[in-house]
């Protein structure tokens, strides 16, 4: 059997699959690999960058542990699978969310844990 989605579709089903695995680095892991593999077989490139910052004028809450434990409300993702994700994209995740950010770090990491690089370094104009 044969199953056709739209782009939308498949946007969807990837974000409820991410709600799914959420906090679970092993479930996280298991479905990108499984993305990526219907992804290679339909010739789709999927684009995806956590976004993370501080408020300027907030400190960080008693128990934040970087790269591990962060507020859920300074961390947002972005997933795309349209066009590569620009700075722009990012800047509108900050101006929806955050108040006054400072120290905006990305990486394209699906479980957030390695490669957060200054947002500025990298995109690179």
């Amino acid at each position: 059997m044969t199953f056709t989605l739209t782009q939308e579709e498949y946007e969807a089903l990837v974000a409820f699959a991410r709600v799914g695995a959420a906090g679970d680095s092993s479930k996280t892991i298991a479905l990108d690999q499984f993305l990526k593999s219907i992804e290679r077989n339909n010739n789709v490139t999927r684009y995806f960058l956590w976004i993370q910052w501080q408020e300027k004028s907030a400190p960080l809450p008693a128990g934040t542990r970087f790269p591990e434990v962060w507020p859920e409300r300074q961390r947002k993702y972005i997933e795309l699978i349209s066009r590569p994700i620009a700075k722009v994209d990012v800047q509108a995740v900050l101006d929806a969310y955050a108040n006054d950010p400072v120290e905006v770090l990305v990486t394209p990491d699906p479980n957030g844990l390695v490669g957060w690089t200054p947002i500025d370094s990298y995109f690179i104009t």
